[in-house]
């Protein structure tokens, strides 16, 4: 064997063990045996969705979904009888199921809803978040429910499937006729700036990502949400699959949340009354959590 070949033999045999490693410290390892013995969870938040994750004035990355992180983080601690780690990694709607699927993040938390067809690539978590999609328009606007979109330019999220499938059903029904025009956005707070700048008519997600967009705008009585729910989004953190020791895990810290008060509170500082986003919880939505509410 020459020279040449015994060096691509060499560098082909070290990259198949680098593969190899990588899939078995991505895949193979339980994630409750890999926090434990690193010591880190790392955990995917969005960056621009007022309120569940987004930098405020300070600069200071926050957010309804984070300090629900937060508090998964304590319950590890406090299994492990040691502090652990959070590493936050950001995420937007086309990013966020591979960085689950590909072991990049451990899970992540950044109002994702729960369908069948993501349930084929990643778990979800119990439902936390219950919320309908609705359309954010300009107060002038003679936008007023979905009908009115016909021959439009609506906004929404790229990642966002279940969104973009609920416009799509709303044009077969024809419920919307002539079809809108749909135009995708990587982050809702760039579809709301295509918004202010004119070059859609309304923007379309979940009513309290509208909520969010908004109040974080310059004069928030400048826009209104309106329209009748089209769908329901139920949303999950998103868990990688075959991991049901921490998908469980996950599960018992939000229950005991649900019991104890402790969500609520935290609901209470981003929705209440003197939230960044005022929203109080739907009747639906209480009924969720109660019934989410599992005895010991």
């Amino acid at each position: 064997m020459n020279q040449k070949k015994r060096i691509f033999m060499t560098i082909w045999v070290v990259l198949m063990f680098v593969s190899l490693d990588f899939v078995v410290s991505s895949y193979g390892e339980n994630v409750l045996d890999k926090i434990n013995r690193t010591g880190q969870v790392t955990m995917g938040f969005r960056e621009g969705s007022l309120p569940f994750g987004f930098l405020n004035k300070k600069g200071e990355w926050v957010g309804f979904d984070i300090d629900l992180g937060e508090e998964i983080v304590k319950a590890l601690s406090m299994k492990f009888g040691k502090e652990i780690k959070l590493i936050r990694q950001p995420i937007n709607p086309k990013t966020r199921i591979p960085l689950v699927v590909n072991g990049t993040i451990d899970i992540g938390i950044g109002a994702t809803t729960i369908t069948l067809e993501r349930e084929e690539v990643v778990d979800f978590s119990l439902p936390y978040f219950l919320t309908g999609t609705r359309l954010l328009v300009p107060k002038d606007s003679p936008i007023k429910d979905f009908p009115d979109l016909a021959g439009k330019r609506v906004g929404m999220g790229s990642g966002s499937t279940a969104n973009i499938k609920g416009i799509d059903k709303a044009v077969e029904s024809g419920l919307i006729k002539p079809a809108c025009e749909k135009i995708l956005f990587e982050e809702h707070n760039k579809g709301f700036l295509a918004l202010q700048q004119g070059k859609i008519h309304a923007y379309f997600t979940d009513a309290s990502m509208l909520a969010g967009m908004k109040a974080k705008a310059q004069n928030p009585e400048d826009w209104k949400i309106v329209g009748r729910y089209l769908t329901y989004e139920p949303y999950g953190m998103i868990l990688p699959q075959n991991q049901s020791a921490w998908r469980d895990f996950v599960n018992a810290t939000l229950i005991r949340m649900f019991k104890s008060g402790r969500f609520e509170q935290i609901y209470d500082k981003w929705f209440g009354p003197k939230g960044e986003v005022p929203l109080p919880m739907s009747e639906e939505y209480k009924i969720l959590l109660k019934a989410l509410s599992y005895p010991d």
